[in-house]
């Protein structure tokens, strides 16, 4: 599969798109919702919940990834916005890791773009649980 592929489930996938669709944000706002709605359209392979590869890291995934330029380590659970907790490790999908990490398999690097404009680059190191690796299609 090519580089820039994303693998997304179909549950995310729509689940990803009402998100956009029942937010209510201003323009501003909405510019993460829409940026990953970009990533959805553009670089997104959507598959069943049952053919994604159990290194991907989907939705309810909890990921270890390294900081490139720092080395720092840091382990995660990517959940939707409203389940956000970063005192319990859950990042938002619409948070610029979240959206570095969505649909990404375990080894591969990618580019976070931060508020100030800038980059980093994250490396994923381990995908220790995957909500469809453990049949659960529907979380």
């Amino acid at each position: 599969m090519h580089k820039d592929i994303l693998v997304i489930t179909e549950l995310d996938a729509a689940r990803i798109r009402q998100l956009v669709a029942r937010s209510g944000a201003s323009r501003d706002a909405l510019d993460p919702f829409l940026d990953l709605m970009a990533m959805l359209d553009e670089k997104a392979h959507i598959v069943p919940g049952r053919c994604i590869p159990p290194d991907v890291v989907t939705v309810n995934s909890t990921v270890s990834f390294r900081d490139e330029a720092t080395g720092g380590a840091h382990r995660v659970t990517l959940v939707y916005p409203h389940e956000t907790s970063i005192a319990e490790g859950q990042i938002s999908i619409l948070s610029p890791v979240g959206r570095a990490l969505l649909g990404l398999p375990v080894g591969r690097t990618a580019a976070v773009e931060l508020p100030d404009g800038s980059t980093k680059e994250i490396r994923i190191l381990e995908l220790h649980y995957q909500p469809e690796a453990a049949g659960e299609f529907t979380r």
